[in-house]
């Protein structure tokens, strides 16, 4: 067993990146540890707002890590301003509201799509029938969680918690799981052809 007090913060990065199960634990128990510290007086459970950090972390704060070899220092940062963050009341505006340019002018302001351009490849009716009988080849673990992953990026959850909630296992350990079912995904005949043979237009 891989003792991670010991593991160097670059290597720690690296084994992160890579979605390594272990690492993840290991740095939801770290972000845990400080929303426990008896100086937070939280409005939510540590738990919930261990797993909501942990999640920012996967999601955004992972590739902004500038010095690996200072990893743990970032999140502990981080964590310490998200814990403060969850005290401030959010603002909430509508995104039709109208709002001032520097010339004092109204307008609305627009919003560009905020899906990836390759949610068109797997919007594409001939792509997706493919990709839905490649699937269908894996193990049933593997079907729901790319079936799951694949609906959470194109916006049926909110976030990495609801989807732990349906896949039925921690936010740290659904990274690994993903990459693991979809390294098996792209070797099935079908989409290594499909690789092969589409390109972007």
């Amino acid at each position: 067993m891989i003792d991670f007090n010991r593991v160097p913060d670059e290597d720690l990065y690296g084994m992160c990146m890579n979605g390594d199960e272990g690492a993840w634990q290991y740095m939801y128990n770290f972000i845990l540890t400080i929303c426990r510290w008896d100086k937070w007086n939280l409005r939510d459970e540590p738990e919930d707002l261990a797993q909501e950090i942990t999640t920012y972390l996967i999601e955004k704060a992972l590739i902004k890590v500038a010095n690996k070899n200072k990893f743990k220092n970032f999140v502990k940062v981080m964590t310490i301003n998200k814990i403060k963050d969850s005290f401030k009341v959010p603002q909430m505006q509508s995104i039709d509201k109208p709002v001032r340019n520097k010339r004092g002018e109204e307008f609305i302001p627009e919003y560009a799509d905020p899906r990836p351009l390759q949610d068109s490849f797997i919007f594409n009716i001939e792509v997706a029938s493919i990709i839905d009988t490649a699937i269908r080849k894996l193990s049933k673990d593997c079907q729901k969680i790319i079936i799951e992953y694949l609906k959470f990026k194109t916006g049926s959850y909110k976030n990495y918690r609801e989807l732990s909630k349906v896949l039925r296992m921690p936010v740290p350990t659904i990274s690994s799981s993903v990459r693991r079912c979809l390294n098996k995904l792209v070797e099935v005949k079908e989409v290594r052809s499909l690789r092969e043979t589409w390109r972007p237009s």
